[in-house]
C-alpha cells in the first residue's frame, strides 16, 4: 500500500481506496468540522458520501451553534448513523487506469459532464468514454464534485446554472490535464430551463443568470448540451447525497446505461420558448417622451451648484441647438453677453412653466386672477414680450429700467431660486439678509418669501456663520473648596491690597494703600 497526495495507492491491484481511521471527537460543531475535514479526496469519487457530513455541519452553522456546544438531539442520530458508515469507506475501490489493458485500437475519446442540483446542494461529475475501432465501449468516472446549497434562499433554476457552470470549468480542467488530443465533449443536465436559457438568443437575464450563461458560452457551444433524465442523471447523487452502500450500487462509478452503448442517444428533446413570466428575464420599459420636456431642464438644472455656470451651459446648448438646425458647426469661441441674456430669460421662463402653470394659462386667456385662485394675485402679474411672468404695479411710466420696475417672478424652495439667492450673495461679499435682498430685486428678480429664503441661506453659509460668530469667552474654573463649605465669617479669608493714593495731610502729600479682606464663604 502506497500513498499518492494523499490518496492510498493498492500497487499489485492498481487501484485507489481509502483507509479511514476515525477519531474520538466530540459530539460538537468542532468535533464534526474535524471529521469531515479528515477525509482527503481531490477527485471526488465519494463526494456524495461526504456531502452528507457536510449537510449537518450546515444545519448546525444555521443554528449558530458554538464551536463546543454539544449536537442537538434531531442531527445527533444522523451524524451517529454517518459515522458508522464511515468505516465502509475501505470497501470501495477505484480503478488506476481509465482504460482497460484490453483496448488496444482506441479509435474516438469522449469526456462527458453531468451536473444536477436540488435544494440540498448541487453536484458535478465527468466520465471517459472510449470506443475502439472493433466497436467496445468502456466508461469510468474521472472526478466528481459535491457542494451544499448556500444558506441563503436561492431558486432550483439558479442552482441547476451554478452546477452547470462548475461542469464546465471541471471539463476544461480535464481537458488540460489529461492531454488527450480531438477528445470530444459532451454536456448533460435534466434541467430544460436552463438547456433554454443556454440556447437563448433573444431574451435579456437579470446579472445573477446572465454572468453564468456567459461563462458556459465562453468555453462551450449550446449545440454540446444536451437533455438527461433525473433517474439515469449520476449528478442527482452528488446533489442530494448518498450512504455507502447505495453509492456502490448506483451509477456513479460507471456511469449512465447509455454511455455504454455504442452510440449515443439523439437528442429529441424539444426546447420550448422561455416563459416571459420568469422571474429571471429582464423587463424592457418602453417611456414615450414628449417633444418638448421642460421638466428635463430643470432636474437637470439640479446639478449646477452656480448660477453663472448654469447660465453658460444652457447658452451654450441653445447655440449648439440652433447649429444643428441650421447645419452649422459649433463654434467653440465662448459665449456672448446676449447669448447669456437668452439663456437667462430661457431658465425663468422654464421654471415658471413649471410652478406657475395654472396662473400663465389664465393671463394667456386674458382671464383676471383672483385672490382664492392664486398667491400671486396681489403682486398683480402679467406675461411679458418674452412670455416671462413679472410683477406688476403703478411704476409703469417710472424712468428706470424695465427689469427694476416689474421683476420676475421666481417661485420659493425652488434650486434656481437658491442658485439667484448665493449668486448675488457672493457678489455683495456676504453682507447682510438686507443687501441680499436689496441685490437680488435690484437685478430683476422677485423671490416669492424672499426674506425667509435669504434668511435661510445666510444661515447655512460657512463664511457668513464664520465671520458672525460669536466671541470666545474663557470657562471659569471650578470653585475652591473654601467657598463651599459652611463655616463662620471670616473663618477662611482672602486679602487684597490697591493704590497707592495721593493724599494730602497739611501741606506735604503722602501714599496711601488699601487692604481688603473677603470671606471666602
Amino acid at each position: 500500500m502506497e500513498r499518492a497526495l494523499g490518496v492510498h495507492w493498492w500497487v499489485t491491484s492498481d487501484i485507489f481506496c481509502f483507509r479511514v481511521v476515525i477519531k474520538n471527537n466530540p459530539f460538537t460543531r468542532r468535533g464534526v468540522l474535524s471529521t469531515v475535514a479528515s477525509i482527503f479526496d481531490p477527485l471526488g469519487f465519494v463526494a456524495p458520501f461526504i456531502l452528507v457530513g457536510k449537510r449537518i455541519l450546515q444545519k448546525m452553522c444555521q443554528e449558530k451553534l458554538d464551536w463546543d456546544e454539544p449536537l442537538p438531539q434531531d442531527l445527533k442520530p444522523e451524524w451517529e448513523a454517518w459515522l458508522r458508515d464511515l468505516q465502509n469507506l475501505s470497501t470501495i475501490k477505484i480503478s488506476r487506469c481509465y482504460v482497460p489493458s484490453t483496448f488496444n485500437q482506441v479509435q474516438q475519446y469522449e469526456l462527458h459532464s453531468f451536473s444536477d442540483a436540488s435544494v440540498s446542494g448541487y453536484g458535478v461529475c465527468s466520465y471517459l468514454r472510449t470506443v475502439t475501432k472493433s466497436g467496445e465501449v468502456h466508461c469510468t468516472l474521472v472526478m466528481g464534485k459535491a457542494r451544499g446549497a448556500p444558506t441563503k434562499v436561492t431558486t432550483i433554476p439558479r442552482l441547476e446554472l451554478s452546477a452547470a457552470v462548475v461542469a464546465t470549468r471541471t471539463a476544461s480542467f480535464l481537458k488540460r490535464e489529461l492531454e488527450i488530443p480531438d477528445i470530444q465533449e459532451y454536456y448533460w443536465t435534466d434541467s430544460k430551463v436552463v438547456l433554454g436559457y443556454i440556447n437563448n438568443d433573444a431574451r435579456r437575464f437579470h446579472v445573477f443568470v446572465a454572468n453564468r450563461i456567459q461563462q458556459i458560452r465562453s468555453s462551450t457551444e449550446p449545440s454540446q448540451w444536451r437533455y438527461v433524465s433525473s433517474e439515469l442523471n449520476p449528478a442527482d447523487h452528488a446533489s442530494r447525497g448518498i450512504m455507502t452502500r447505495e453509492l456502490v450500487e448506483s451509477n456513479w462509478f460507471t456511469g449512465p446505461c447509455f454511455l455504454w452503448q455504442k452510440e449515443l442517444p439523439k437528442d429529441d428533446v424539444k426546447l420550448k420558448e422561455i416563459n416571459t413570466e420568469d422571474p429571471e428575464l429582464k423587463v424592457t420599459h418602453v417611456f414615450t417622451v414628449q417633444a418638448k420636456e421642460e421638466k428635463y431642464v430643470t432636474e437637470r438644472l439640479q446639478k449646477f451648484s452656480d448660477w453663472t455656470r448654469a447660465v453658460k451651459a444652457i447658452a451654450r446648448l441653445r447655440r449648439y441647438v440652433k447649429s444643428a438646425k441650421n447645419s452649422k458647426v459649433m463654434s467653440n469661441e465662448s459665449t456672448t453677453l446676449e447669448e447669456r441674456k437668452e439663456a437667462e430669460e430661457f431658465i425663468l421662463r422654464t421654471v415658471q412653466k413649471e410652478t406657475f402653470s395654472k396662473e400663465i394659462k389664465s393671463l394667456k386667456d386674458k382671464k383676471e386672477l383672483k385672490s382664492f385662485q392664486s398667491k400671486l394675485y396681489q403682486l398683480s402679474p402679467f406675461l411679458d414680450v418674452h412670455d416671462i411672468l413679472r410683477v406688476g404695479g403703478r411704476l409703469t411710466k417710472a424712468s428706470l429700467h424695465p427689469n427694476i420696475k416689474h421683476p420676475a417672478i421666481m417661485p420659493r424652495d425652488h434650486h434656481v431660486s437658491r442658485l439667484l439667492i448665493k449668486h448675488f450673495h457672493e457678489k455683495i461679499h456676504h453682507q447682510g439678509r438686507g443687501m441680499t435682498v436689496n441685490e437680488i430685486r435690484a437685478n430683476g428678480i422677485w423671490i416669492i418669501g424672499c426674506s425667509t429664503e435669504v434668511s435661510s441661506f445666510i444661515y447655512k453659509c460657512v463664511k457668513c456663520r464664520r465671520y458672525r460668530k460669536y466671541n470666545q469667552e474663557q470657562k471659569m474654573g471650578d470653585l475652591p473648596s473654601e467657598r463651599l463649605e459652611a463655616t463662620p465669617p471670616f473663618a477662611c479669608s482672602g486679602m487684597d491690597c490697591f493704590g497707592p493714593f495721593c493724599v494730602k495731610e497739611g501741606r506735604k502729600e503722602v501714599k496711601r494703600y488699601g487692604l481688603i479682606f473677603t470671606c471666602m464663604c
